[in-house]
């Protein structure tokens, strides 16, 4: 139950934030070249919340999270006075209209940069992309790829993570050439390989380029080792203490903590026995396994304790900079995280990658709920990741989104008069239903992902 409102605090501060900043772009846009904006609003349908400023503008916290909207003072929305006709939005010249469009993501990608030059000024930690085993007569099996090997370097990008080695391939996703990967061997050495693509094929509704590529991450053993419990959870409960070395839950022995978390995660609610070494002493726990439900009421097995375990120092690659410095690496990732975003969208369009790709609400939901729990740096490294998804995907040229509007400010420029209201409801009608296509397909994807 607290994972579950972990989750939902998660998605409306990603709904208030992104949605929010973007909406702001607008709205402070128009208000600074003199268009009297109407509402300011935060979701549609029934406004839950609402409030005037001094300038007539209406802000309003709407029930449906989905979006937002800034409404400013039209005259091809009704009759406008005269005092304020030099302050309608249809009476600006184009630049200033284009102006107030680009701005929502623009701004979308201002707070993306704010983010990570906070996380690079605070200071995260990230696995190095070690290599721990290799598929047998896979791509990378077939390119030399051993177990052990850390990915330096994909065409001469820096990976200095697992994060940027999958944003990496995926920019590659659907391309039929070679990729230069370079890898760093355990002696130090460095090995080149020409990895050829003819044959990469990702799972389709759930991509994942290691799997797809034949790595599998390095991980470390863990012993099945209790380091802390948590106040109040099963495992407190049931008696385990700190120390405890699990030997064998429900007779099934346990090798390590991967197969702890195995095991606890299969048999929510279920009363198992626990075989462990607690000292000279070899006890059975009898162990009432808790649960975390999702969204949607699916149960996982919940135990409260975490391994005796750290990471070894050598497998960590710490990111911390002065706040100039910082500043360079935001802006690496704002272009490494748009220029992906950009691939993939063309790549969809060329028919490369499948609309089961896409992902929907839920999938954003889960991703918010997951980034929340793993707590704030990896909370504010999804939301930057999702405002740079909501901004460029804004500028694509459908009628219904900021780039089709922008499209239509940029043909009135060149045939220097606006298009008619029935060419445009036309292209509003199609654009719409193009969008809708897109929402039911990413919302299909998300259930049978479930």
């Amino acid at each position: 139950m607290f994972s579950l409102l972990i989750s939902l605090i998660g998605v409306l501060i990603t709904i208030l934030l992104v949605v929010g900043v973007h909406e702001l772009g607008h709205f402070l846009v128009a208000k600074s070249l003199g268009i009297k904006v109407l509402r300011f609003s935060i979701g549609f349908g029934k406004a839950l919340l609402t409030w005037h400023d001094n300038s007539g503008t209406e802000y309003v916290l709407a029930a449906i999270p989905l979006g937002g909207y800034v409404k400013m003072l039209d005259e091809n929305e009704g009759p406008v006075e005269a005092a304020d006709e030099a302050r309608t939005y249809n009476r600006q010249p184009f630049y200033k209209k284009m102006a107030v469009i680009a701005a929502g993501p623009f701004f979308n990608l201002l707070f993306a940069f704010v983010l990570y030059w906070i996380l690079f000024t605070v200071g995260f930690v990230s696995i190095a992309p070690i290599i721990g085993n290799v598929t047998p007569h896979s791509i990378a099996a077939q390119s030399g790829f051993k177990p052990q090997q850390e990915i330096i370097k994909i065409n001469n990008q820096k990976t200095t993570s697992w994060t940027t080695v999958v944003i990496t391939l995926l920019l590659h996703t659907g391309d039929d050439k070679n990729l230069k990967i370079e890898l760093k061997n355990p002696d130090a050495t460095t090995t080149v390989s020409n990895v050829d693509l003819t044959n990469w094929h990702l799972n389709h509704l759930r991509p994942d380029p290691l799997a797809s590529l034949g790595i599998t991450p390095y991980e470390p053993f863990v012993p099945a080792v209790i380091g802390k419990e948590l106040v109040d959870g099963p495992a407190k409960k049931a008696g385990l203490q700190t120390a405890d070395k699990i030997l064998a839950i429900n007779n099934k022995p346990i090798k390590d903590w991967y197969d702890v978390v195995d095991q606890t995660l299969m048999h929510p609610d279920e009363v198992l026995p626990f075989q462990i070494e607690r000292g000279k002493d070899k006890l059975v726990i009898q162990v009432n396994i808790g649960n975390k439900s999702n969204f949607f009421g699916n149960k996982t097995g919940f135990l409260g304790v975490t391994p005796a375990f750290e990471f070894p120092k050598e497998l960590l690659r710490h990111n911390k900079y002065n706040p100039i410095e910082a500043l360079g690496h935001a802006w690496q990732d704002v272009v490494l995280f748009t220029d992906m975003n950009f691939v993939i969208l063309g790549k969809m369009l060329l028919g490369k990658i499948s609309l089961q790709s896409l992902g929907g609400p839920i999938t954003i939901f889960q991703s918010a709920g997951t980034a929340l729990n793993n707590g704030v740096l990896s909370f504010l490294s999804f939301l930057a990741f999702l405002s740079i998804s909501i901004g460029i995907i804004n500028v694509v040229p459908i009628p219904g989104l900021d780039g089709g509007h922008l499209l239509f400010q940029f043909i009135e420029m060149v045939i220097r008069r606006p298009l008619s209201e029935k060419t445009m409801m036309l292209f509003y009608r199609v654009g719409m239903a193009f969008l809708l296509i897109i929402m039911v397909t990413a919302f299909v994807n998300d259930v049978l992902r479930l």
